[in-house]
């Protein structure tokens, strides 16, 4: 989810995403719910876009095009991201493991459950599996790391072809997604002996990550043209543009969500939640500088709210389930997750904002 040359729309945007992240794991009840979780599919998809989006730039004006030039530079954020993974990994494997203990389940058990053959081929097809949810905590959220891992290393793979295929991988794959999620509705199959209605068979690296990290990729190509092209000067005004068309366009998709929602069912990625990403790219070109105290928080905080969210979750059933904690409502679960991860990942961003000290 890195953004870099500090767009402050996009790092706002960024923030408000986890926060509808969280209400995908815990959800609000009723209508509400409903509404808001269709809402947020967005989400996941606009992190992959902002990914592409910034991976192929120099300087915000030169894209890179050289087969080294983008080798090297993928090669860089695939080894950030398999640090990051790393860690994020561990904390959750410390906490499966330790959750586990407490519920009488032996080393050997837990070693056998989470780690064998079968996971491992979840894992690999599907960026999923009991490698990295179990149990202890519901929601295998960290596919999206595993997933832009895995688009990274086939952009370094094919990096000497990514722009004469991008546009149409693009269409291929955005078009099999949807495909797909029309035949989990209408003519359910079974690939792989797996119903094509289970959630990871059309979300994971090739039909989500894939397509949206190369959006990303093409609408950065498509700046660094007009930039070029009119300079920088002329750029901002032509941009100005956007303002307008986009906002609608993000209106219209977050609407269209809802009614994919109540018409078709609850899905990974709406049609609605593709023109909420598009939009969302071309609105932070015609305000670049807008964020304000969201933009603290999207650079300092959303990152660690993704990641960290779900053990914060976790944490809260668990302390409830035994009675250690006030059991809550399904009003107040979603309400209480995201008021404790501001405290702990925001706290600090927010009171350097309050002290005055935006330096960065």
């Amino acid at each position: 989810m890195s953004v870099k040359n500090d767009n402050r729309f996009i790092y706002a945007v960024k923030f408000i995403a986890c926060l509808f992240v969280i209400t995908i794991h815990a959800p609000f009840p009723g209508i509400f719910g409903h509404v808001v979780g269709a809402a947020s599919r967005f989400a996941v998809p606009f992190f992959f876009a902002v990914s592409g989006r910034f991976l192929l730039t120099r300087d915000e004006s030169k894209v890179l095009i050289e087969v080294s030039d983008i080798r090297k530079r993928t090669l860089q954020r695939l080894f950030r991201l398999f640090k990051v993974t790393a860690v994020v990994y561990l904390v959750y494997l410390l906490f499966s493991f330790v959750y586990h203990l407490f519920a009488e389940v032996t080393i050997l058990e837990w070693l056998k459950m989470k780690f064998n053959l079968h996971e491992l081929g979840i894992l690999l097809l599907f960026n999923t599996g009991r490698f990295i949810v179990d149990g202890s905590y519901t929601f295998d959220h960290m596919w999206y790391l595993f997933a832009l891992m895995y688009v990274y290393l086939l952009i370094w793979i094919f990096a000497p072809v990514l722009r004469k295929w991008y546009k149409w991988l693009i269409v291929l794959l955005t078009g099999m997604m949807y495909f797909g999620e029309a035949l989990q509705t209408w003519y359910p199959i079974r690939p792989f002996g797996i119903s094509i209605s289970t959630w990871f068979i059309m979300r994971n690296w090739l039909f989500v990550g894939m397509p949206f990290v190369l959006m990303g990729v093409l609408f950065s190509d498509y700046v660094c043209a007009k930039k070029q092209e009119l300079g920088e000067e002329a750029y901002g005004k032509f941009t100005s543009r956007f303002l307008i068309p986009s906002v609608a366009a993000i209106i219209f998709g977050f609407i269209l969500s809802v009614v994919e929602r109540f018409v078709i069912d609850s899905k990974e990625v709406y049609i609605g939640s593709l023109i909420v990403v598009v939009g969302i790219l071309f609105l932070s070109e015609a305000i670049p500088d807008r964020g304000g105290a969201l933009f603290i928080l999207g650079k300092r905080a959303s990152s660690n709210i993704y990641y960290y969210h779900v053990l914060v979750i976790a944490i809260f059933d668990y302390l409830s389930m035994k009675g250690l904690i006030t059991q809550y409502n399904d009003w107040q679960r979603p309400v209480t997750v995201i008021l404790v991860c501001l405290l702990i990942f925001g706290g600090k961003p927010l009171f350097d904002l309050l002290k005055g000290n935006k330096n960065e």
